[in-house]
Formats: structure tokens, C-alpha cells, sequence
């Protein structure tokens, strides 16, 4: 009987061992399907990495997505609230317009490739010629050594900007084409999460682009800027 009763138990922790087993090896089974889901597709290679749109303010054509720091998130926030006061205050929106075009731009860590233009949103677009040179300076210096992410496995060191101090904003104007128009000049010191010696001062000049929109048209890596 005594017998019996340690066979049973044998067969017992024999039993829990193998349903034990079971649902490890199904829960590596489900963690591997969905590591296989996120980076993979189902013909073997990487998936492309979805950019997700957080909140947009339509009226003016800007957006933040989740591949946006939170220092810049922070500061969209900052510029929603401008724009939500009214009237709106024009120097605040030009300033804060000014910084987060300079921090998007030196943020080239959560680009996708180098065709990925940071601050290009803010950029003027009335002029297609201008916007263009812009960007295609950008490919072909400070963005031409990046690294594409499509998939998000790239291994690049790339600067992101901790914080960026405005300096001064000051009314001016700016030759646009043959008309000489008002502008901002906005002035500001740049601090990096790490330092990899990239600009540490930007002056930006912004100007009216249609009725209610600032945009800009110029910036130099410098407080005492030509133009």
C-alpha cells in the first residue's frame, strides 16, 4: 500500500514537471512570436518602424510624434498654449517657434534617415526654391554621415538637445526675395545630453508666412549672424 501511495506521488511530481515545462515553454513560445511581430515580417525581414502621430495642431500644420524627446514634447505643449491664447502673442509664438526649430533640428537621434529634416515643418514654404536649398544643405553636411533607422537597429551616436536658452528676441526685418518684410531675430544658447561638438549658439530669423503662421527663413550657427 505504502508502495502504491509513492508511485502515485512519483507519478504526481512527474505530472506538475511536465505541466510546468509546458507553460514555459509557452510563454517563451508567446514572447518570441511577439518579438517576431515587432521586427519581423512575414517573409523573414525587418519590419519598418511605425511613426505615430501624438497630437497635431492642425490650423498651423504642427504635430509631435512618439519618436519625439520629451524635452520637445514638453515645448510643443508650451507652443499649443500660445497659439490657444488669443489674440495670439506674436513675439511668444516667433520666440518659441525659434527654439523648437532648433531643438528638432539638433535632435538627429530620433530621425529616421537623413532625408528626415529636423525643424523642416517650421521651415517657410512659400518659396519652394528656398525650403529645398535648405533641407539639400542639411543632406549634404551635418545630416549626410546619418545612419538609416527604418528598421530601428541602427548603432549611431547622434546628438539630442537637452535644453535650449533663449538669449533675446529682437523685431527686425528680412530681405524675402526683392521685399524687405518684418521679422524676429531670436538668439539662443544650445546644450546637448551628451556633447559630440555640434553648434552651441543659433540666431534665427522668422517671418510672416500667410495670415496667422510665423515660419522661418534663416539660421546661423552664431549670436552675431549676416544676413
Amino acid at each position: 500500500m505504502a508502495r502504491k501511495i509513492k508511485t502515485e506521488k512519483k507519478k504526481k511530481k512527474g505530472f506538475l514537471k511536465v505541466l510546468f515545462a509546458i507553460i514555459i515553454i509557452a510563454l517563451l513560445c508567446v514572447g518570441g512570436f511577439f518579438v517576431w511581430k515587432t521586427y519581423f515580417k512575414k517573409d523573414g525581414k525587418k519590419a519598418v518602424q511605425e511613426v505615430k502621430i501624438l497630437d497635431s495642431i492642425d490650423e498651423y500644420g504642427y504635430s509631435i510624434s512618439d519618436r519625439d524627446t520629451k524635452y520637445y514634447q514638453s515645448e510643443y505643449e508650451v507652443l499649443k498654449k500660445i497659439l490657444l491664447d488669443k489674440p495670439v502673442d506674436e513675439e511668444k509664438y516667433a520666440t518659441q517657434l525659434a527654439k523648437m526649430f532648433v531643438i528638432d533640428l539638433y535632435t538627429m537621434s530620433t530621425k529616421v534617415n537623413k532625408y528626415d529634416i529636423g525643424g523642416d515643418e517650421f521651415f517657410y514654404s512659400e518659396d519652394d526654391d528656398k525650403k529645398e536649398m535648405f533641407e539639400q544643405k542639411l543632406i549634404d553636411s551635418m545630416y549626410s554621415s546619418m545612419l538609416d533607422d527604418t528598421y530601428g537597429d541602427r548603432k549611431q551616436e547622434l546628438p539630442e538637445v537637452k535644453e535650449v536658452k533663449v538669449v533675446s528676441t529682437d523685431k527686425t526685418t528680412y530681405l524675402l526675395g526683392k521685399e524687405s518684410v518684418d521679422a524676429y531675430l531670436v538668439k539662443m544658447n544650445i546644450s546637448y545630453v551628451k556633447e559630440l561638438k555640434y553648434d552651441t549658439q543659433a540666431s534665427v530669423v522668422v517671418v510672416k508666412e500667410g495670415d496667422i503662421k510665423w515660419s522661418v527663413v534663416d539660421i546661423q550657427p552664431t549670436l552675431n549672424p549676416k544676413y
